[in-house]
C-alpha cells in the first residue's frame, strides 16, 4: 500500500470536491482515486439496501447488478463477514453522517471458524484472485461496504494498513457527509416548492432514518398541541425522531400518498424517493398536518362532502376541464397521487365522472 503525506493531501483535496461536484458518489471513480493515491488496486464497492438484500458490485470496470446469476448472491447466506457489520451497524444505528472509522479485517471476523475462513478465502481466490480482505462500510445499516483484496503472497493487512485504511475511512466518510448534505438541502428545497405550492400550510420533512430535515413553525405549534414540547423538540434535532416510527409504519410498499388521523390531527403522508444505478434508493417523506375539527367545520359549512384540502385543490382544476397530468404538473404531484386523488374525490362525492361532479357543483350540492 503506498502511503506519503503529499498523495493523502491531494486524496482529501480530492474528496473536498466529490462532495460537491458527483452525481453519484460511490462508484469506480471513487476505487480509481484510492487506486492513484493509495495503490490500493483491487477494490470493489458492495450495495445492499438497508434489510440487506443484495443489490450490486462496482469495480474498476463498472457495476454488475444482482441477478440470479449474480456470484455473490448465492454466496451471501455464507458470508459471515458481511452478515457480521450488518448486525453491527443496526445495533449501532450505523447512517450516512458517522465519520468514525468502520473498517474490518476479514480475518478478525472469521479467525476460529474454520468453515466460514475456507468458504471466503475461496470465494475471493476465485473471483479476485486474492486470499485476504478489509471492509470499509458507510451508511444506512452498513448499505454500502468497499472491500479490499490482496493475494496470499502479500500477505495479511498489517496494523499499519489498517491504520491507513482509517485514515482512508476518515476522507471518505466527511466527503459522503457533506454529499449527503448538500444532496438532501436540493430535495428538501424541491419538496418545499411542492408544498408551498399545493397550498398546505403545516408541513415538515423526514429521510427513511427518522431524521427531520425541514419543520415550519405551524408543524411544530400542531405537534406540541398533540404530543407535547418533547416531541416538537425532536424535529429540530439530529437524531431521529423516535415518535417518527408509529406515523410512517406500513410504508413498507412505497405508497404514495396516505392519510392517518392522530388525536384529532389529520397527516397526510407522501413519498419521495431517490435512485441511484448502483440500486440504493434513498426514501424522503413529506408529511402534511391540518386539524381534523378545524376541517370538518369547514367542511359542514362550505358543503363540500368532507373533501381534504388537497382533494379540493384537485376538484377545483378538474371542474375547470384540466387534464389529471395538466392538474399534475400545476400543483407539483404525480399522475398516480393526481388519479388517487379523483378516486377519493368521486367516492366521497357519490358520482363515477366528472361531468357528475359538475352537475353537483351546479345546481349548488358542491360549494368548493
Amino acid at each position: 500500500m503506498r502511503f506519503d503525506t503529499k498523495r493523502q493531501t491531494e486524496f482529501f483535496a480530492e474528496m473536498s470536491e466529490r462532495q460537491i461536484s458527483a452525481r453519484e458518489f460511490f462508484g469506480s471513480l471513487l476505487l480509481d482515486s484510492i487506486s492513484r493515491n493509495y495503490g490500493l488496486d483491487n477494490g470493489l464497492i458492495m450495495c445492499f439496501d438497508t434489510r440487506n438484500r443484495f443489490l450490486s458490485w462496482t469495480d474498476r470496470e463498472g457495476m454488475q447488478a444482482s441477478s440470479a446469476d449474480h456470484p455473490y448472491v448465492a454466496f451471501q447466506p455464507d458470508d459471515i463477514v458481511r452478515e457480521t457489520i450488518f448486525r453491527e451497524a443496526v445495533s449501532s444505528g450505523l447512517d450516512y453522517f458517522n465519520v468514525d472509522p468502520m473498517v474490518y479485517r476479514s480475518s478478525d471476523i472469521v479467525r476460529g471458524n474454520d468453515e466460514a475462513s475456507s468458504e471466503l478465502e475461496q470465494f475471493t481466490e476465485r473471483h479476485f484472485g486474492a486470499a485476504h480482505s478489509a471492509v470499509m462500510a458507510f451508511g444506512i445499516n452498513a448499505y454500502i461496504q468497499i472491500v479490499f483484496f490482496k493475494t496470499r503472497d502479500e500477505g495479511d493487512f498489517t496494523a499499519q494498513e489498517m491504520e491507513t485504511l482509517s485514515d482512508i475511512y476518515i476522507a471518505i466518510a466527511n466527503a459522503y457527509k457533506g454529499f449527503k448534505k448538500y444532496e438532501q438541502s436540493r430535495i428538501v428545497s424541491h419538496i418545499q416548492d411542492q408544498v408551498i405550492r399545493s397550498g398546505e400550510k403545516a408541513y415538515f420533512i423526514t429521510d427513511d432514518f427518522m431524521h427531520v430535515l425541514s419543520c415550519n413553525s405551524l408543524a411544530s405549534t400542531y405537534i406540541t398541541n398533540m404530543l407535547g414540547e418533547d416531541a416538537a423538540a425532536s424535529l429540530n434535532g439530529d437524531s431521529p425522531c423516535l415518535w417518527l416510527p408509529f406515523l410512517l409504519e406500513g410504508d413498507g410498499g412505497g405508497e404514495e400518498h396516505r392519510e392517518k388521523t392522530v388525536r384529532g390531527y389529520v397527516f397526510g403522508i407522501y413519498t419521495y424517493d431517490r435512485e441511484y444505478s448502483h440500486g440504493i434508493v434513498d426514501r424522503y417523506h413529506w408529511i402534511t398536518i391540518y386539524p381534523e375539527a378545524e376541517a370538518a367545520k369547514a367542511d359542514g359549512a362550505a358543503n363540500d362532502m368532507g373533501l381534504t384540502p388537497g382533494e379540493k385543490r384537485v376538484a377545483e382544476l378538474l371542474l375547470k376541464g384540466l387534464t389529471y397530468r395538466e392538474i399534475a404538473a400545476r400543483l407539483y404531484l404525480s399522475y398516480h397521487t393526481v388519479k388517487k386523488h379523483v378516486e377519493n374525490i368521486y367516492a366521497r362525492c357519490g358520482v363515477n365522472s366528472r361531468y357528475e361532479l359538475y352537475e353537483l357543483k351546479r345546481t349548488g350540492r358542491l360549494d368548493i
